[in-house]
């Protein structure tokens, strides 16, 4: 960078740049997806949107795309609703800031870039590749496969919207599943299980594809 402000965080990640704009919320209600309908849903997205999503209080299934544009629709997979918010680059939301105490910062198009006056924020709770037949794993647990996550309710997933969950019925029903599972254990407590594999039958086939996920907590 030859000018501007930069600024990281204490394990050397860019929180502020000059070149590289945050996201914030396109809105800040939480939209509702029932199993089938449109991905995302919410009018106005485009493709370079941002989706975190999460599964309806005490509702268990799988958060992922299918291949023909819908949130997932089946009776043993899907949960009975999805959650979830839109978020979009600053520089495109271009978010008021004439009033209220904070921090903003301004590209030289006079755009916002980031800025601390937003309704709502998240933390990063974890973040990785998971290729199944690399990790000899069929899936992965978080918090692990024997704890869950206390406030449940505040724990959402970036939905990779060039990955697909996909049927195929040839003979055998065969199930790509590319996702997050959300599994409740009460009302306050859950898990979330990364799903990348083929199941044909009961037989789970590890899959060669690297899925990119990531983890958020709601903190207001």
């Amino acid at each position: 960078m030859s000018y501007g402000i930069e600024i990281l965080n204490n394990n050397d990640r860019i929180v502020i740049d000059i070149n590289y704009a945050n996201f914030g919320f396109l809105s800040t209600t939480l939209s509702t997806a029932t199993p089938g309908s449109s991905y995302p849903g919410l009018a106005g997205t485009v493709a370079s949107d941002l989706i975190v999503a999460r599964a309806n209080n005490t509702s268990n299934g799988l958060i992922a795309k299918s291949i023909i544009g819908q949130w997932v629709a089946n009776t043993q997979d899907a949960p009975s609703t999805t959650r979830y918010y839109v978020l979009r680059r600053f520089d495109s939301l271009n978010p008021s800031t004439s009033s209220g105490y904070g921090f903003t910062v301004y590209n030289t198009s006079s755009n916002v870039i980031f800025t601390s006056n937003i309704a709502k924020n998240f933390e990063i709770v974890t973040v990785g590749t998971f290729n199944s037949s690399v990790s000899n794993t069929n899936n992965i647990a978080f918090p692990s496969s024997t704890t869950w996550y206390s406030d449940f309710d505040k724990y959402y997933c970036v939905v990779n919207p060039t990955l697909y969950f996909q049927y195929t019925f040839l003979g055998a029903t065969s199930t790509r599943r590319i996702g997050y599972r959300y599994l409740w254990a009460n009302s306050t407590h859950g898990r979330i299980i990364i799903e990348n594999n083929i199941r044909q039958g009961t037989a789970l086939v590890k899959l060669n594809l690297d899925f990119h996920y990531m983890i958020l907590k709601e903190l207001s």
